[in-house]
């Protein structure tokens, strides 16, 4: 699975919690949101003997 497509569905996860009604769900959604956002960001790390 790659990084940005794990990093969507965090989001989309995080964007459903947010509109829950929980009493803390806010704070379940900015961190989803926020490491959704980190796996979006961050590079792919590439390995030269993997992909030629």
């Amino acid at each position: 699975m790659d990084n940005k497509l794990l990093g969507v569905i965090i989001i989309g996860f995080g964007l459903l919690v947010l509109f829950s009604e929980q009493e803390y769900s806010w704070v379940i959604s900015a961190i989803a949101v926020g490491i959704g956002s980190g796996f979006l960001i961050r590079k792919n790390e590439k390995n030269d003997i993997d992909n030629k």
